[in-house]
């Protein structure tokens, strides 16, 4: 008989204590199994969560039915938890908010977080372990890599291409056909209008004269 499936969250932060609430509400739409703990290697006290502390990330040993869920913002911590906990043998759950939108021709891969009032166009594809915050989205033929973090109410324009490990701050808007290489950094309230090179970090509107008209 097999085991029945659980839900563990990774990381009781404060991204953590978010995604406690979306997956209670994937919970309630029948997507998802129910909270069973948290593993955090940071004893965390969550008064009214109602979720017990299972183990810290060193200790844990995936068992049979565990599907995991990784609430962690920084890509690289990301990767290296997710990689340890693959070495073990776990399964990871794709958590999608019953409010976020995604179209039939877009793509969603393993352990990605849609975060309520999200969107996926037509033909994007959101490779494993991105996270997309409250309130962004990604325009149509868009991509982006593993383990990409973009917070919330970030405009990811059409034919944009996100590469890995990269963390967009809120309000960002990226233009049509940029590429972002892998580990760059884009700050809040950017607006990238040109191509960002790998682990580069760039920040702020871009208020410089692009062109002008001549006197009449």
């Amino acid at each position: 008989m097999a085991a029945r499936e659980r839900l563990i969250l990774v990381g009781a932060g404060g991204f953590g204590r978010e995604v406690y609430f979306w997956a209670g509400d994937c919970h309630a739409a029948g997507t998802l199994p129910p909270l069973a703990g948290y593993i955090d290697d940071v004893v965390q006290e969550l008064p009214g969560y109602d979720l017990p502390r299972l183990a810290g990330l060193q200790d844990y040993t995936p068992a049979p039915g565990d599907l995991f869920v990784v609430a962690l913002g920084v890509p690289a911590k990301k990767r290296r938890v997710v990689e340890l906990l693959q070495s073990r043998g776990a399964r990871f759950a794709t958590l999608r908010h019953p409010t976020a939108t995604v179209v039939r021709t877009a793509s969603i891969g393993e352990g990605v977080i849609l975060c309520p009032y999200t969107m996926a166009l037509p033909d994007t594809r959101i490779e494993r372990f991105v996270t997309l915050n409250n309130y962004s989205g990604f325009g149509h033929d868009s991509v982006c890599g593993e383990f990409t973090t973009v917070s919330s109410m970030v405009d990811v324009t059409g034919y944009v291409r996100i590469g890995r490990d990269v963390l967009i701050g809120s309000g960002a808007r990226l233009l049509p056909k940029v590429t972002i290489g892998d580990g760059a950094t884009i700050g809040a309230g950017s607006i990238v209008v040109r191509s960002v090179k790998p682990n580069m970090t760039v920040f702020a509107a871009p208020a410089k004269l692009l062109s002008m008209k001549p006197k009449s």
